[in-house]
């Protein structure tokens, strides 16, 4: 009738304008087209990981490559993607309410019925529809489309069922189970993976021992509540953060900034399973999810969340929050009724992983404990790689001056105001860059570098870690860089480790003030790359087109380094290129292996209490 059609134009114009709202071509509950359905399934893929921030040809490469067979290992590509998901893709309901329009008035929510034709249409089209859109979703949703992914680059993954925990960490067995998570086999490891939790953790996460993602820390352990293990939920997950998470049950509150300082259980979880897209248990707990008569929070209020490198944001109809660092940087109220306002941030934060969220080449994997005994040691790189990305946001603005900063002089930790830290000044984009060498600047890369390459290097860059090298190498084919060695053992051992074939590497080194009855030590980086004197001048010429791609993993450096014997290593020949790169103030020593100080007095001054700059000479 015309009855009929009309309502169902206004319905789709209600749609289309939602979309709009999230920034996306199509209606993100459409189903897939016929250009879509089309596609292969390794485009899809592909897709997909360019949604998730990857460039064209790294995305190419793992869609066609099934990177995640449980025979490679590759933990760290798994927990890689993870983190990306969390930081590109929001956790958010909003099809399922009434919510502003952009133009006025309210868009209409997705009909329940559609919402469980859209589950039970399969895996494939939950991907497409994140792959070719920008919306988010649910863990129905998003877990749903991830699982697929996982499985088109080659784990073995599985859905199963979980029952999400009240505040506090207690377990009910009443009601459906309303939440579903990821199971992926990597080795002989099973790993728990879940980027559409509402407080998602940003890691793979072993089975056994703990996980720390630079924010949290995670630890699955067995399910100590009876009611909820009889029903299957042998295992739960943990979590221990320092600073805020999300609270979706009391978003509006602006008080709710409470962190988890001791283990609380986040959910059960069944280990059992592999939920198809008609299986009775996914429908069940969708249908209380979108149930506005029962106890869903999900149904009680409308949210969008997004995960930011070192915290999140969160919009409810009633308020604003971005908490980054461990800390509130951002909380504001909104009037009821104020709907300008609301879609002004709602546009905000669902162009965040277009516009502002940095998803830097440089911090491309995450740690993951595979057992109790490692963990620590990825608990330091998880702290190392947060302090990393909570340093480049406090120095964005380092080695710019205005009259302030020339007024109190000095040379701050860069020397000359700032000038002469590493990074300052316009970035030098080796020819070749990170672009892969093509003119059109795609953004591909000549060199598949090995994620072990930039753990490796985070560490050795990490206050406090003893790791002071690392050395890489080709792969046998020639198109990929791999970990050849690490140690703790200064630059003697750096130099013993290097081989009889072009290589690339890095290590730390130190420099020292003795002054008076002070000593004071700070960490000197140096990039190397390695080009022996007896391989051809073909080969060193292709190792130069790589270097903007090995220069975005071992980053930060002070000196760059052309190693063709070993005398170019020698000690004095490195001062001489340290002090050069310094400022006024210059170090009267060095240390380049434990514990041993080689003097570099640039001014004469004297070393120590001989300092004749210090006035407590005796």
């Amino acid at each position: 009738s015309s009855t009929s059609r009309a309502q169902r134009a206004r319905r789709g114009e209600g749609r289309r304008l939602c979309w709009q709202l999230s920034g996306s071509a199509l209606p993100q509950w459409y189903p897939p087209t016929m250009t879509t359905s089309l596609l292969p399934d390794t485009a899809v893929a592909a897709a997909y990981l360019r949604r998730l921030g990857l460039g064209e040809a790294e995305s190419a490469r793992h869609a066609a490559g099934r990177p995640l067979e449980p025979s490679k290992g590759n933990q760290t590509l798994l927990s890689e993607l993870t983190r990306r998901h969390v930081l590109c893709v929001p956790f958010e309901n909003l099809e399922q309410h009434s919510v502003p329009a952009p133009g006025g008035g309210q868009l209409p929510p997705t009909p329940p019925e559609e919402r469980l034709r859209r589950l039970a249409s399969g895996t494939r089209a939950a991907a497409e529809r994140l792959a070719f859109g920008s919306a988010g979703g649910v863990c129905f949703d998003l877990n749903s489309a991830f699982v697929w992914l996982l499985r088109q680059l080659g784990a073995t993954a599985r859905l199963c069922m979980a029952r999400v925990a009240k505040q506090g960490g207690e377990l009910t067995p009443e009601g459906p189970a309303s939440h579903i998570v990821l199971l992926v086999e990597i080795g002989s490891a099973q790993m728990l993976v879940d980027p559409g939790f509402g407080d998602p953790p940003r890691v793979a996460i072993s089975m056994e021992g703990e996980a720390f993602d630079g924010l949290a820390s995670y630890q699955v352990a067995e399910n100590a509540d009876e009611a909820t293990c009889s029903q299957g939920f042998s295992k739960v997950l943990k979590v221990k953060r320092d600073a805020p998470g999300r609270d979706l049950a009391d978003l509006d509150n602006s008080s709710a900034n409470a962190v988890q300082a001791d283990w609380t259980v986040m959910y059960c979880f069944r280990t059992d399973q592999d939920l198809g897209p008609d299986s009775e248990e996914l429908r069940t707990g969708l249908q209380f999810v979108l149930n506005s008569q029962g106890s869903s929070l999900f149904a009680a209020k409308h949210f969008i969340c997004q995960g930011l490198p070192t915290g999140h944001v969160t919009l409810s109809a009633r308020r604003f929050k971005r908490v980054e660092a461990a800390s509130v940087v951002e909380d504001l109220p909104i009037e009821e009724g104020d709907t300008k306002t609301w879609c002004g941030l709602a546009a905000r934060v669902m162009g965040m992983p277009l516009l502002s969220t940095p998803l830097d080449a440089k911090v491309n994997s995450m740690p993951v404990a595979s057992s109790a005994g490692s963990s620590n040691g990825y608990k330091a790189f998880g702290r190392a790689l947060s302090s990393q990305q909570t340093a480049a946001s406090k120095a964005q603005n380092l080695g710019t001056i205005d009259n302030k900063s020339i007024a109190v002089g000095g040379a701050g930790a860069g020397g000359g105001l700032g000038l002469n830290r590493p990074g300052f000044g316009p970035k030098v984009q080796h020819f070749s860059g990170a672009s892969g060498g093509n003119a059109g600047g795609s953004g591909s890369r000549n060199l598949a570098i090995d994620e072990a390459v930039r753990a490796s290097w985070l560490q050795v860059m990490e206050d406090g870690n003893a790791l002071s090298w690392i050395y890489c190498v080709y792969t046998s084919d020639g198109k990929g860089l791999e970990l050849k060695g690490t140690g703790t053992g200064g630059l003697s051992e750096f130099k013993s480790a290097l081989g009889d074939s072009i290589a690339w590497g890095g290590f730390r080194c130190y420099g020292v003030d003795k002054r008076g009855t002070l000593e004071c030590k700070r960490p000197k980086f140096i990039f190397v790359e390695h080009k022996p004197e007896h391989v051809s001048a073909i080969k060193k010429a292709r190792q130069g087109s790589h270097k903007g791609d090995v220069k975005e993993v071992i980053s930060g450096t002070h000196v760059d380094l052309v190693v063709e014997n070993l005398d170019d290593l020698d000690e004095q020949a490195l001062i001489v290129k340290l002090q050069a790169a310094t400022g006024a103030h210059k170090p009267n020593g060095y240390e380049f292996d434990n514990g041993v100080f080689v003097e570099a007095d640039f001014y004469g001054l004297g070393i120590g209490k001989q300092c004749k700059a210090e006035s407590s000479i005796s």
